[in-house]
């Protein structure tokens, strides 16, 4: 643990007010003074094994010219700021509801937003970091898992605001966990939310290209858990072994399950017969949690917001 939190450069962001997020169009310095970082003894997560990429470029978080997305990181990796339970910011904060600590994630889809290579989609999204309490932590290639053993992400959530799919023209699509494999342009796993009367959604890709190359011959295929309504707190579970992927969500007491054997064939869930390549079992991986939203952001959907919050995120590898 960390004794002090890193000043904050000064910053522009651009931000809009909607339904009391603070998301307008406004300039703002914003400087964090050094201060005791706080322990959480009532959250269930432990920020220091994630970094987090925000919705907004480098050059109008740090002023460093970079265009794609910027990143927070829990100790000084190369000029980032600390993400600790205290940072509070438009796209990210810790907030305390009922007496339940949670962690809230927003993304506006009209705002000044940027986004990260392979991708036209914005996030506020946690990124695992495998070997956070090692010497290696600021490095990203130093901070995936292999297939030995098990491996578990838990989460409890709630999706608290949607775009509206009059304005958007689409359902209002976000992916809340993942599981990435590294330098693989194809997500292994994604749970996607697709509105409060859908099913949840598991996408995964069959197979894959090394080196974040694009694979035609790749097939994504999806299988359906609960169908969970907004502003209600629910969990899921993404788990992955040596035999296969495990998929779950309990929704108002309701279990939902879908196990994936690897080199096996099953169903998707328009009954089409799919196959996980045994290929992926030679990968190294990483969790993903938060907020990934998947509609392409425009000027257009200004004040169209996406929000979440998290009350549980807990990580298992044994």
């Amino acid at each position: 643990m960390f004794n002090y939190q890193q000043p904050l450069k000064y910053l522009k962001i651009a931000a809009f007010i909607s339904s009391g997020l603070l998301l307008a169009g406004f300039e703002a310095n914003a400087k964090s003074e050094q201060a005791e970082l706080k322990t959480c003894t009532d959250c269930n997560w432990n920020i220091e094994q994630w970094k987090i990429t925000l919705p907004v470029s480098g050059d109008d978080y740090y002023n460093n010219g970079r265009t794609s997305a910027a990143e927070l990181i829990p100790q000084e990796c190369n000029g980032k700021e600390y993400l600790t339970n205290d940072t509070h910011l438009p796209w990210f904060s810790r907030e305390s509801v009922n007496g339940k600590e949670r962690l809230k994630f927003s993304v506006d889809l009209g705002g000044q937003v940027s986004t990260t290579p392979n991708t036209k989609y914005v996030r506020s999204e946690l990124r695992e970091l495998y070997n956070f309490d090692s010497e290696n932590r600021c490095s990203t290639k130093e901070q995936n898992w292999a297939v030995t053993g098990t491996h578990e992400l838990k989460a409890t959530l709630s999706v608290d605001q949607f775009p509206n799919k009059d304005v958007t023209g689409s359902d209002p699509k976000v992916v809340l966990g993942q599981i990435h494999g590294k330098d693989i342009k194809q997500a292994l796993v994604k749970l996607q939310w697709d509105g409060e009367n859908k099913p949840v959604r598991v996408v995964l890709n069959d197979s894959f290209l090394p080196g974040n190359k694009m694979c035609s011959d790749c097939q994504p295929f999806s299988v359906n858990l609960g169908v969970a309504p907004a502003n209600l707190d629910w969990d899921y579970t993404i788990r992955l072994d040596n035999q296969g992927i495990y998929l779950s969500t309990l929704i108002n007491n309701e279990l939902t399950e879908q196990f994936l054997p690897w080199g096996i064939e099953t169903e998707d869930r328009d009954g089409n017969k799919v196959t996980l390549s045994k290929a992926w079992l030679e990968e190294e991986y990483y969790f993903k949690a938060g907020l990934y939203a998947q509609i392409k952001p425009s000027r257009e959907f200004a004040g169209q917001v996406f929000s979440v919050s998290f009350s549980k995120i807990n990580i298992d590898h044994r």
